[in-house]
């Protein structure tokens, strides 16, 4: 029996499911109507909403993301319309209420006439105000003290009491027989409830719907004198990652006024971000706080923006520390060697024991401590330096260790290592896996193999070569690549060393992301040979499980997934950052749409156009809520500049338009190095990425036309160096990070030529094999190069091979 379409397909709230007209395809369709249930709602566009529902369904309609505020901030708007700018992803069809000072000309006449003859001599505008002022004393008195409500629900209250027929508008009858029974009558000289059909039906309708109530009773806190204590103008606050954070604001007043939270300028509130949240009591409470939440947040009442606090908040992490090798066995008189990665934010303090003691207590002479701690030599070793030697790391965040054990022996029992490197390479007649240091060929798989449990080449018959797009390391269990001539990703298992999965994907795929916490793997389709046009995007789910795979499109907007032009995906860093977001980007667009990678969809976007700025490389550093973006100008192309952004709230820090170029950000988020190419040459730009924002260090000219860069953890610090690769020399490029100094390593073969690379892949790849491992590898025109990044040396040549491209390392677990 045939499943309903329906049935696996999720549409969201203010939704439905509905099958196209053929009934072949399940599509997702805005509610029309709501169930008649009034629980006000505030929208963050600034109306008022009959209840959840109704929103929802607004947000649909509108084609824009629509989230929940305090509902005073709809009391409000007139002096707090501040929204989040939106690009244009759909156009509304009918808005859920009519929006303030909207007259619909067919309206019955009487009602208007009616209207506009109710004792309007009798009540002025003045007295109406007073009128209203009253009335919400009366009701606050009499209802919030009764039902413990909070200010912001007062009108709510009050409507819903008033709305004796309950069908979601107020008429005058209803108000005259509410004044009536309640005695209203001596709230104001001359007005009473009815007038509030005379002064505030928008629409001429006879009634007052819930909008219309609302913005009866916009002023409700016009007048108020507020203040803060000069001592608590800056307030300095630590938390760790994990940690739930709830801000109080001093800024007082009487009656004590709507509080208003900002970072950068960005309205908090409207957000909608579900771990940055403002309580009714004004109170900022920030929900399991990662490294991005970082930064400064601004409290103000909502009509003096004179008298501001500021709450700096610090975010720590617990250090993280590993070593290598964990058991070494020497003979005396030899010299050991132990290696230290530290990770933390702060950067932690480093410092070796031995046996719980620190080595300034031991013979000095003995030990070598290169850099911040990074390695430890032990010189002319003795029976007495048998030990476990620890690499200790502090900062606020706490104190972590870890252990090298060394044993000392005339006959040294051979002690393996835990783990070995080993890399793919993808080249026209196959892949093959190579172990680096001996430069060993440990497997190979042939273009003309046929894919076990089909009938399919891996690349085809005798005589075609691969074309091979991107590939990536999937949890270290799998490596997918894209063939993009075959609109198909290729899975290979990293134990079997075989084809285990075919994924069938739109057109042209090419470009891959892996979202590790997600387990997800984004595929991007170009739909031609040229990065030209529009694109599409596909996400393959549970991609680390041993399944059969398959692809998925992202929630579309009105079909907008098929406008991409580039996806953003943040790529995983030393800090362990969560990143819940990317970003696409869409054609002859000026900004670009953040997506929640999570679910697959968009959720607000980032208008760039006073920058004039169409993104085409964006990186995400894990520290202090940075994002950095290389921007051209959307008609003609040309470069306009650097774009530091906030990744919490889209909002832009700093614009430097003279800074041209490819940025790239080293592993530990300290640096970003910008690869400026110039006519007159090339220029690497070297920025240190501090709290406050981008710090320039350096900059380092060169003659060498670069291909492409990678980071190789330095020797000297708990940091990272670089190194470049060349279009047209047989030079590699180092850079040191710290110092600013520069080698070359030569002798590394020829490149292949421009001409024969394809889906914008470098001509001469350069990739290095994470912590801990020793090498970097190049491909050249016919040959692999594996280089030491310890000695900066070649370690040996690879030979045989016809135009390799891709490399991806993988690491092997020695039992």
């Amino acid at each position: 029996m045939d499943i309903h379409p329906c049935l696996d397909k999720y549409c969201g709230a203010g939704r439905r499911c509905k099958l196209s007209p053929d009934n072949s395809v399940a599509l997702c369709v805005c509610i029309k109507k709501c169930g008649m249930r009034h629980r006000a709602v505030c929208g963050s566009d600034g109306n008022v909403y009959a209840n959840h529902c109704e929103l929802h369904r607004a947000a649909c309609n509108k084609g824009i993301p629509l989230t929940v505020s305090r509902l005073m901030r709809c009391l409000h708007q007139d002096e707090h319309g501040e929204t989040p700018k939106v690009l244009p992803v759909g156009e509304a069809t009918s808005p859920t209420f009519s929006s303030k000072n909207q007259y619909d000309k067919d309206d019955d006449k009487s009602n208007m006439i009616d209207s506009e003859t109710y004792d309007l001599e009798d009540c002025s505008a003045q007295e109406y105000e007073i009128m209203k002022d009253n009335l919400l004393l009366y009701n606050h008195a009499r209802l919030m003290t009764q039902d413990n409500h909070s200010k912001e629900y007062l009108v709510s209250i009050m409507f819903s009491h008033y709305d004796q027929n309950n069908n979601g508008n107020l008429e005058r009858e209803e108000l005259e027989q509410i004044a009536e029974r309640e005695d209203l009558e001596q709230l104001s000289k001359g007005c009473s409830l009815g007038h509030m059909i005379s002064y505030d039906d928008a629409d001429k309708d006879g009634r007052l719907n819930i909008n219309e109530f609302y913005m009866a009773f916009s002023k409700l806190y016009s007048v108020s004198v507020v203040s803060l204590d000069k001592s608590l103008e800056i307030n300095h606050i630590s938390a760790r990652v994990g940690d739930n954070v709830e801000i109080k604001c001093d800024v007082t007043g009487t009656p004590l006024p709507p509080i208003v939270w900002r970072r950068n300028d960005a309205d908090l509130e409207a957000l909608g971000e579900p771990d940055v949240r403002v309580f009714n009591d004004g109170s900022l409470y920030l929900t399991r706080v990662q490294l991005i939440h970082a930064g400064n947040y601004t409290c103000h009442a909502l009509r003096n923006k004179d008298v501001v606090q500021t709450h700096m908040l610090t975010i720590h992490t617990i250090p993280e520390v590993r070593v290598t090798p964990r058991l070494q066995s020497k003979r005396p008189r030899e010299e050991a060697t132990m290696s230290c990665n530290v990770v933390g934010e702060p950067l932690p303090h480093v410092e070796w024991l031995k046996n719980d003691e620190p080595l300034m207590n031991h013979e000095i002479d003995k030990y070598v401590i290169i850099g911040n701690g990074t390695k430890l030599i032990i010189k002319n070793i003795g029976y007495a330096d048998t030990g476990a030697y620890m690499c200790q790391a502090t900062s606020i965040g706490g104190l972590t260790r870890d252990i090298s054990s060394l044993v000392i022996q005339e006959q040294p029992t051979p002690t393996a290592a835990n783990e070995e490197r080993r890399f793919f390479s993808f080249h026209e007649w196959g892949i093959s896996v190579y172990e680096p240091s001996t430069c060993r060929l440990y497997h190979q798989i042939g273009s003309t193999d046929i894919i076990p449990g089909t009938q399919e080449y891996v690349c085809g018959e005798k005589g075609i070569s691969c074309s091979w797009g991107r590939a990536i390391n999937v949890a270290n269990r799998y490596v997918y690549v894209t063939q993009p001539e075959k609109d198909r990703v290729l899975v290979i298992s990293k134990i079997q060393m075989v084809v285990v999965d075919v994924v069938t994907t739109d057109k042209y795929p090419v470009e891959l992301q892996y979202v590790p916490a997600l387990d997800q793997v984004w595929v991007l389709n170009w739909r031609s040979e040229r990065d030209i046009g529009i694109k599409t995007i596909q996400v393959i789910r549970d991609a680390a499980q041993k399944r059969k795979h398959h692809t998925v499109h992202p929630e579309p907007i009105d079909g907008q997934f098929d406008l991409v032009r580039g996806l953003y995906i943040p790529h995983s860093q030393d800090i362990g950052q969560m990143f819940k977001y990317g970003y696409v980007t869409h054609t002859n667009q000026r900004g670009m749409y953040k997506l929640d990678l999570a679910n697959m969809r968009y959720t607000r976007s980032a208008d760039l156009a006073p920058y004039n700025c169409v993104p085409i490389n964006i990186q995400f550093p894990a520290l202090y809520s940075f994002v950095i973006l290389e921007c051209e100008e959307p008609v003609t192309g040309k470069p306009s500049g650097q774009l530091l952004l906030d990744y919490l709230t889209d909002t832009v820090l700093s614009h430097k338009p003279e800074l041209i170029g490819r940025p790239m950000v080293s592993p530990d988020s300290r640096h970003v190095v910008t690869l400026d190419k110039q006519q007159s040459g090339v220029t690497l730009v070297v920025q240190e990425i501090l709290p406050n924002g981008l710090k320039f260090s350096f900059d380092v000219k060169t003659t060498l036309n670069i291909s492409d860069m990678t980071f190789y953890p330095s020797q000297t610090t708990h940091g990272y160096d670089l190194y470049a690769s060349s279009t047209d020399k047989d030079d590699i490029l180092f850079l040191n990070l710290s110092t600013g100094k520069v080698e070359m390593i030569t002798g590394v073969g020829k490149a292949m030529p421009v001409n024969l690379t394809k889906w914008k892949n470098p001509n001469r790849p350069i990739v290095q094999s994470g912590i801990f491992g020793r090498y970097m590898v190049s491909p050249s025109t016919e040959a692999l190069f594996v280089l030491n990044g310890e000695t900066r040396t070649v370690n040996c040549e690879i030979g045989g091979l016809v135009h390799p491209g891709a490399i991806v390392w993988f690491t092997v677990t020695l039992h």
